[in-house]
């Protein structure tokens, strides 16, 4: 599953791309397209990617079919089964507080809107983004390396699968289409690390009908008469891709770009910025926030941005906005490297039975190498909140294995 993973976030943007330079309507930025030769120059950028990406696995890394062989661990269905009833039991008190402690009830009612549910979270809101973008995911790919390692029984497989039904029904609280069932990437990317390309058409087959369900659920009443199907297949690609394409236009165009090296300082969190930077001062705190970077550059509305609005720009526009296609090839190179480098982790971590690595990095790569890759701003794969996302994972995994007995026998 992780090459197609890779695939997707390099391939969908380079289609829309071309679509945008065919004449399709670039939404993101406002535009109709025309050639601008961006579809080459991403494309140069893909190539980059996958060639250090292959080297930087190396010829001796192979995916094992020890990685989800049963029969190398002693890991018992009552122990499975009791972890992951212990997880059913804090995603339904999730559930219950996103609907009645947050509001998401409004959402799944028609009378708040999802973007201004996000906005009204108040102090408390670093929390529910935790738990939905790190520690449940974290805990339910814990509970996969279980699942795959128990050598006979039923009982934790089913309360695996009612798990995962609820992750999805938690992830629905946010009122976006694809929440929950990236919730569950990180489990169903252990679970699938030995997938077959008919089970990868299979399993796009049921992401695109997940949107479908969710898009009928949350968005038709506000795009009356658009095509679903239409409107789905554009996001998928030319919305990947446009930004990109505008970006690549206005660099060939001479157009000066904003300093990009302060937003790095971005990854020490808003608070440390808040010291020295006015947060009511837009440009400046524009200058240390490059999602808002980019957002201005490519909509052009202070107002846009403070209501939250957002696009996807992907590292190739990051490397323009740094430095130009000198900045494409570092960010290409460092891509294929880091892409590298997870590959090798997860596979030696699945296949030895290291579960915690495996649970930790497999929700390190899903919601943050894979986001970046996919949307650019590189200090989401360092940011401070990252550590403590980390160290409160790890120590729930623990907390809720506790006298459970739990060894995973690690293959040679």
């Amino acid at each position: 599953m992780f090459k197609y993973m890779i695939m997707f976030v390099l391939l969908t943007p380079l289609i829309g791309i071309s679509f945008v330079e065919d004449g399709a309507y670039a939404a993101s930025v406002g535009k109709l397209g025309e050639p601008n030769g961006a579809t080459m120059a991403f494309a140069a950028y893909v190539l980059g990617v996958v060639v250090v990406t292959l080297i930087a696995v190396g010829p001796r890394c192979r995916i094992s079919k020890l990685a989800t062989a049963p029969q190398q661990s002693a890991v018992t269905d009552d122990q499975c089964f009791q972890f992951s009833l212990r997880l059913l039991f804090l995603i339904t008190i999730y559930i219950i507080i996103m609907l009645f402690g947050f509001g998401g009830i409004d959402v799944w009612l028609g009378t708040l809107e999802k973007g201004m549910f996000r906005t009204n979270l108040g102090p408390l809101g670093a929390l529910p983004y935790a738990m939905t973008k790190f520690i449940i995911p974290a805990l339910f790919a814990y509970s996969t390396m279980l699942k795959i390692r128990i050598k006979q029984g039923q009982r934790c497989k089913w309360l695996w699968r009612i798990n995962a039904i609820l992750i999805i029904i938690a992830g629905s609280t946010w009122g976006f289409k694809t929440t929950g069932v990236f919730m569950l990437l990180p489990g169903l990317l252990i679970l699938n690390w030995n997938m077959s390309f008919s089970k990868a058409l299979l399993l796009a087959a049921a992401f695109f009908t997940s949107l479908v369900v969710f898009f009928f659920l949350f968005d038709a009443e506000l795009m009356d008469g658009v095509n679903v199907f239409q409107f789905l297949i554009q996001r998928l690609t030319v919305l990947q891709g446009d930004v990109s394409w505008y970006i690549w236009g206005q660099y060939i165009n001479g157009v000066e770009f904003p300093n990009y090296l302060p937003s790095l300082l971005a990854g020490f969190g808003d608070s440390f910025l808040g010291t020295f930077v006015d947060k009511n001062n837009f440009f400046a705190w524009m200058n240390f926030h490059y999602d808002w970077m980019l957002t201005y550059i490519a909509v052009g509305s202070e107002e846009a941005i403070i209501h939250g609005h957002s696009v996807t720009g992907t590292p190739f526009s990051e490397g323009i906005i740094a430095g130009g296609w000198m900045g494409v090839a570092i960010f290409a190179t460092f891509a294929g490297l880091l892409i590298g480098s997870m590959y090798r982790i997860l596979n030696n971590a699945i296949k030895n039975g290291r579960a915690n690595m495996a649970a930790l990095m497999s929700t390190y790569f899903c919601f943050h190498v894979f986001s970046w890759l996919n949307g650019g701003a590189i200090t989401q794969l360092f940011h401070i909140s990252l550590l403590a996302n980390l160290l409160l994972s790890y120590a729930l995994i623990k907390l809720m294995r506790r006298r459970l007995n739990i060894n995973f026998t690690e293959s040679a």
